[in-house]
């Protein structure tokens, strides 16, 4: 287990130094010590068949309750990506790298929702989990670690921002919300 969780790191370290950003270091370390810190099956590249990815705007939160259009994480403010108030969205600047876990799987449907905090430099800072079916956490986390945004455009500049992303594996059951 030590040998592999020093493998990732090593490869989140590579990644990060070959993206050349001061911010993204302990991003990807908070990614990479996610993916290592519970049991869950190792993954492999999806099929296109058996991952679909869904990013939910505004009005698709309510189920999660969170509608909000800013929120707050670690006292630094996050607007939605696709709130009105923005002249520009953000965006990812490439489609997610989708994983599937692989082995005995003890269901084969369910689904991770994933709360993104995007930098104004479009770095990947945080991937929260908002909802997930259990084995499938691991997958989704990995799905998106490394991607990178256009950042969302206000008035004044680029500003920081959160998306929502759906991962619906196999027939993509909804998932609950995990409790705080």
């Amino acid at each position: 287990m030590l040998k592999n969780r020093s493998v990732i790191f090593a490869a989140v370290a590579l990644t990060v130094s070959s993206l050349g950003h001061a911010q993204a270091p302990a991003s990807a370390m908070h990614i990479a010590q996610a993916l290592t810190s519970r049991k869950e099956p190792p993954t492999r590249a999806a099929r296109s068949s058996e991952v679909k990815v869904r990013v939910l705007l505004l009005t698709d939160t309510k189920q999660f309750k969170n509608e909000e259009e800013y929120i707050e994480v670690g006292g630094v403010r996050y607007i939605h990506f696709s709130s009105p108030r923005l002249k520009a969205r953000g965006r990812p600047l490439e489609e997610p790298n989708l994983r599937y876990p692989t082995g005995e799987l003890s269901q084969k449907n369910g689904a991770v929702v994933l709360q993104l905090l995007i930098s104004e430099q479009g770095v990947l800072e945080q991937a929260d989990v908002v909802c997930a079916a259990p084995p499938f956490e691991r997958s989704a986390r990995e799905s998106v670690a490394g991607l990178r945004f256009q950042p969302a455009l206000a008035k004044e500049g680029p500003v920081k921002s959160y998306m929502l992303v759906e991962f619906g594996y196999g027939k993509g059951l909804p998932c609950g919300r995990i409790p705080d």
